[in-house]
């Protein structure tokens, strides 16, 4: 078992969540987005309550003077009933929970659940670019190398738990990006198979999980989303160890089946604290 360059790991994962680039997996990196997006959204109700505030102020300061009872000479004009400003909600307030899973038992659960001709070839277990009194090492994320025996090369996989927001409005925002088959903003245009995209395991009408496939300029690429309680996990993988996952393809097929990811993404071990 050996370590990868985690430093390139992060970087790699970072430019797949946040980089719009034409390759098979152009919008496919956005487990990490959904818990930014909450943060986009509360700093957009500041901006426009701080605006509402100098609105107000302003016309706390003129309406007196409009008015006709503006202040003497050598005064300043002032809100006689000054009102307190609203509080900016805070969409996302992050909570302890089996999305906080340490990368070494994300290892240890996912050895359990592989089929008996895959091994990890490696994985990154730290993060070199955390901020002041974070740690260090990787939480909710597992990103490394399998290896098939039964494949001519190794392929990627990825595994995030990740922390669904509460506020109504950024969840259906979520769900419309995570648990829909619209892939109508994905960049596929190299395709050499069909897209396939599934929806199930329906609750109260609603899908609770996203199975897609596809082949994409040379790499084969299968990931699932699945919502549990508050939380989602996704997995994916591909046949690639290229940065992005793009081509040339490392292997003649992904190290895993579409069957074998689902079975991986279904398992109530990474709900399991």
């Amino acid at each position: 078992m050996t370590d990868l360059d985690s430093g390139a790991d992060l970087h790699d994962l970072m430019d797949r969540a946040l980089t719009g680039v034409s390759t098979p997996t152009d919008r496919l990196r956005e487990g990490a987005l959904h818990q930014g997006r909450p943060l986009r959204r509360r700093r957009r109700v500041v901006t426009g309550i701080a605006s509402m505030a100098v609105v107000a102020a302003t016309a706390a300061v003129m309406v007196p003077i409009v008015g006709g009872d503006g202040p003497t000479p050598g005064t300043v004009a002032t809100d006689p009933s000054p009102k307190p400003q609203p509080k900016a909600p805070d969409d996302f307030v992050a909570h302890p929970g089996w999305w906080d899973m340490p990368v070494s038992d994300m290892r240890t659960r996912l050895v359990g659940l592989l089929p008996a001709d895959v091994e990890i070839a490696s994985y990154a277990r730290t993060n070199t670019e955390h901020g002041p009194g974070e740690s260090s090492a990787w939480s909710g994320v597992f990103t490394g190398t399998l290896r098939n025996s039964a494949a001519t090369g190794p392929g990627s996989i990825e595994i995030m738990l990740t922390e669904l927001p509460q506020d109504p409005a950024a969840l259906a925002d979520v769900r419309t990006q995570h648990l829909s088959c619209d892939l109508s903003d994905w960049d596929l245009r190299d395709l050499t198979t069909p897209v396939h995209c599934e929806l199930g395991d329906r609750r109260g009408g609603l899908p609770h999980q996203r199975t897609i496939s596809f082949t994409n300029n040379g790499i084969s690429y299968a990931e699932v989303r699945r919502w549990d309680g508050d939380g989602e996990i996704y997995a994916a993988v591909a046949n690639s160890t290229q940065r992005k996952w793009g081509p040339p393809a490392s292997a003649a097929r992904p190290p895993l089946t579409v069957a074998e990811l689902t079975a991986v993404a279904e398992s109530p071990s990474w709900v399991s604290e």
